[in-house]
């Protein structure tokens, strides 16, 4: 089991706050950097994948409210059951063991790549065309990340309110493992219009944001969170709404999240340390298409 966060080295957490800094503050720089990327899009749009009404309903959600929450099975995604299956023999174990200190506990990549059908679950097709429309460009998938969140009621790493940097947009679905009430740690976020609007008084780029400060710029009452029963699946872009895991206070809460970015993000991301034999198993078999969507140093070797 790992029993930390996963974290990016110093160095690269720095070189990515400098990068958002720049794309954030120097205005010329960021008009290209934003030409290019819509210059992606332009191109790119004859090429999106068709949708059914379901799959054109949540993108049109995600584009308005940034965020759905529902069943997971509402996603009609063919490999959901065996999905879950594979999900119940990680969280078992990983609801068992002692956390120690820590806050986050994962489990071991051994026993997260046991069962291929887990990691693998981001790279449906029907999933990917989803995911590309709301991008509006080639998607690339980062996996999935198991975690059990302690009920310890700490304040401490995605507890603290935020906006993720990975890109302009992404999408992620953290599904729930076991029940989650408000007081098991579940997700929290800002209405989009409110967060556009706290951002801009908070003249915020990357990083964490008290509490206190994020309840001053919001309406009372106005954030939402993500409560729900085992299989509720939160369908988001965290690049757009300032969130946050709400400290769990009487109980753990077990979720796996599903992440989905540009092919060109804007934040470097340090892949986890699989071996050999775990990058050949995940290659193993797919499509073209899902080839094409795992991070280089994944894809190649």
């Amino acid at each position: 089991m790992i029993t930390a966060e996963a974290v990016t080295s110093p160095f690269g957490r720095l070189a990515n706050r400098v990068k958002r800094e720049i794309l954030t503050n120097v205005t010329p720089l960021r008009w290209a950097a934003d030409g290019l990327h819509e210059e992606r899009r332009r191109k790119w749009a004859p090429h999106l994948p068709a949708l059914d009404p379901d799959q054109a309903a949540l993108v049109s959600t995600l584009q308005r409210e940034g965020v759905r929450i529902g069943r997971l099975d509402d996603l009609a995604i063919p490999t959901t059951d065996a999905l879950k299956t594979a999900l119940d023999r990680v969280a078992g174990p990983l609801a068992a063991m002692a956390p120690g200190r820590a806050s986050t506990v994962r489990p071991s990549l051994d026993e997260l790549l046991a069962d291929l059908s887990l990691w693998r679950w981001g790279l449906q097709d029907r999933l990917l065309d989803i995911v590309e429309n709301y991008l509006g460009v080639p998607a690339r998938y980062y996996g999935a990340d198991v975690r059990r969140e302690v009920g310890n009621n700490q304040t401490v790493g995605v507890r603290q309110w935020h906006r993720d940097a990975e890109d302009r947009r992404t999408v992620k679905i953290l599904v729930w493992l076991n029940d989650v009430d408000d007081e098991g740690g579940p997700y929290a976020f800002v209405p989009l219009a409110e967060t556009l609007s706290a951002v801009e008084r908070l003249h915020y780029v990357a990083g964490f944001v008290d509490d206190t400060k994020v309840i001053r710029m919001v309406a009372p009452g106005s954030v939402t969170t993500a409560t729900g029963p085992k299989w509720t699946a939160v369908v988001a872009d965290n690049c757009r709404l300032l969130h946050r895991a709400t400290p769990p206070v009487a109980r753990d809460r077990l979720s796996v999240t599903f992440t989905w970015s540009s092919r060109t993000p804007m934040k470097t991301e340090e892949a986890p340390a699989f071996t050999p034999d775990h990058l050949r198993a995940i290659r193993s078999g797919l499509t073209e298409r899902q080839m094409a969507c795992l991070p280089p140093a994944m894809a190649q070797g």
